[in-house]
Formats: C-alpha cells, structure tokens, sequence
C-alpha cells in the first residue's frame, strides 16, 4: 500500500472512532463549590456565614440497612472531595441553621462529576427518578457508570471542544457533527505535523547530501589537478628521456668515430713501430760500419744517413707522444 494509502486508511479510523463519543459527567456553570461533606447518606453539611447549612439532594430518598449505609457513606467520602450544589431551595430552619434543597455534585479529583440523583443507579438503597434520553454512538462516562447509546439526564462536558451541556436539551447531533470535524481538525493537524517534520528531515537530508556532494566536487578537482600536475611531470621527463637519448645516440656516434680514429692511430702507431726498429736497426748498422772505418789522414765523404736517420727517429716519438695525449684525453 502506499504512502498516501496507508494515511487515509489511519485518518479514516481516527474519524470512525471519533464518531463513538465520549462525554463526562460534569457540572453546570452555574453552580457553587462549597465545603460540605456528607453528613448521612442523603444530607451534607457546611458553614457559611457561622450558619450551619444541611444539604439535600432534591429527588433523592435513601432506604438502607445499617451495613449498607456504612458502605455507601465510605463511597460518598472518598467520591465528595469537592462539592458543588445550585440550589433550588433554602429554609431557615432555626436562628442559625438553614436547609438548602439542591443539586448536589461531588468529585474526587476534578476530572468528572457525580450528580447525587444518579446515585439509584449504583446502589439499590437509593430510590429516585433518573431521566434517559437516547444518544445514538454517543458514551457517557461517570462516576456510577458507562453508558453507550441510551445516557441517563443531566450535565456533560464534551472533552473533544470542551464544551458544557445538559441532556436532554443539548442537540447531540450538532455535538457529534462539531466532534468529528474536530477529529478530523485533529487528525489532519497531525498529519501536518508528520509532514512538517518530514520536511525537516528531507531538508536536513537534502542539506547533508549537499555538503557531501560539494566535498566530493572539490576532490574532484583535486584530483583533476593532482592528474594534470603528474601529466605535466610525464611529459617533462618524456622531454628529458628524448634528450638523453639523443645525447646517447650523439655519444655513441663520437664514440664510433673515436674508436675507428684509434684503430687508424693504432695502425700508424704500428707502422711506425716498425718503422722506428728498422731504423734502429739501419742506425746500429751504421754504427757498427763507422767503428771499422779506418782513421788517420784518409778523407772519406760523409753519408747522409747520418742526418736522415735521427730526423725520422724524432718524427717517430712526436708521432708516439702525440697518440698518447690524444689517448689520455680520451
């Protein structure tokens, strides 16, 4: 069933059950409280004026036995903590005692008034005339009893709008039609609330959801900038990675060109070798040729070997000593 479903099944059955009324027994507005208590079981007393006053209840003849009476006096006390009487008629009965004739009402704490011509209806020993009118779904609740639909004559106070009345008289009809459009009142006020307060949480909710969704957003976007920052960082050591190896591949390519220049010098450096031991070996030569020569006075022509030979040997260690630097550098 849904939401709405369900509520209007719930209003519907506060409005049935507003229809089956409820009224307390009550006093008329008219009346005085008084500080009586009960005297017998038909008379009550009181001062006023330094006058002692004896109440009766108008209507109201009692018959009881001894035991009897005991009981129905412990129930008047414990019922008549709080007396009001509209009285009907007052006698002086002597300089300083009166007798009022009234309808008496009691009630124990307030919340409901017994009307003393109702007592009939609780104890047999009671004998008196008691009115009933009939109240069609309509309850009234008092201190001798609970009565549906067919409610005994006098004063009620309808909780629902707080009003007084008195049976018969009162038009019960209105009294229910005014009761269930107060239910109603009451139910739909109700449902107001409910929603007025779910609202409040859809609004809380709303708001906390909010919150969260903007935390979110801004770690979005924190992460968008961390993720831009970290593209940046990728692309710049991309950058770097394309540079070194281009500076490896222009190493590597001066380092070929090196290595065949010092396969070239390796072989000069051979040559040359062999070179400086042949001339070595033409030099030693020709040392061991001048030691045999003879001396004295014989004129002999000079060889140029003798000039060429130490030339080429210089040549020969430049060339070395220019290899070994270019080696050192290296």
């Amino acid at each position: 069933m849904s939401t709405w479903g369900t509520r209007w099944v719930w209003l519907a059955s506060l409005m049935l059950a507003a229809s089956a009324l409820a009224y307390v027994g009550w006093i008329p507005p008219h009346v005085a409280l008084v500080q009586a208590y009960p005297l017998n079981a038909t008379h009550f007393t009181t001062y006023v004026n330094n006058s002692m006053i004896y109440i009766v209840q108008a209507g109201l003849s009692y018959n009881g036995a001894a035991a009897e009476t005991q009981a129905i006096m412990q129930y008047l006390y414990a019922q008549c903590k709080y007396v009001a009487v509209d009285v009907l008629n007052a006698t002086q009965i002597s300089d300083n005692q009166q007798l009022w004739l009234a309808d008496v009402y009691c009630s124990s704490d307030g919340t409901q008034w017994l009307w003393l011509r109702w007592l009939p209806l609780r104890f047999a020993a009671y004998s008196g005339y008691v009115q009933f009118v009939n109240a069609t779904n309509a309850t009234a609740v008092t201190p001798v009893g609970t009565f549906t639909n067919y409610i005994p004559a006098g004063w009620y106070l309808d909780p629902a709008t707080k009003t007084v009345f008195m049976v018969p008289g009162a038009n019960l009809t209105l009294l229910a039609y005014v009761d269930s459009l107060s239910a109603q009142l009451k139910a739909l006020k109700a449902e107001l609330d409910k929603s007025k307060a779910n609202a409040s949480q859809a609004a809380s909710l709303i708001a906390k959801l909010e919150a969260q969704v903007a935390a979110l957003d801004a770690q979005r976007r924190a992460l968008e900038e961390a993720l831009r920052r970290r593209e940046s960082v990728v692309a710049a050591l991309q950058a770097n990675l394309r540079a070194a190896q281009a500076e490896n591949d222009r190493l590597k390519a001066q380092l070929a060109q090196l290595a065949a220049e010092n396969d070239q010098l390796k072989a000069k450096l051979a040559s040359m070798n062999e070179t400086l031991a042949r001339l070595n070996a033409q030099l030693s030569s020709l040392k061991a040729q001048l030691a045999v020569q003879p001396t004295g006075g014989e004129e002999t022509g000079i060889d140029p070997l003798i000039y060429i030979l130490p030339a080429a040997l210089a040549g020969v260690i430049i060339a070395l000593v220019i290899y070994r630097k270019k080696k050192a550098e290296e």
